[in-house]
């Protein structure tokens, strides 16, 4: 049977147990995420209010 998710997103998927992107729960990678989120939100609101500009 053939299935519908092809094999370069399937490898994204699968990540194992013991690597470090399985146990990466530092308080760095929680900071950079939440800046991460600020920017696109920061963004986001940018677009909303000047959309004659995109």
């Amino acid at each position: 049977m053939k299935t519908k998710i092809p094999k370069s997103l399937m490898s994204l998927l699968v990540v194992p147990v013991h690597s470090d992107a399985a146990v990466s729960n530092s308080p760095l990678s929680y900071l950079i995420g939440g800046i991460i989120a600020l920017l696109i939100m920061g963004y986001l609101i940018y677009t909303l209010l000047r959309p004659d500009k995109f």
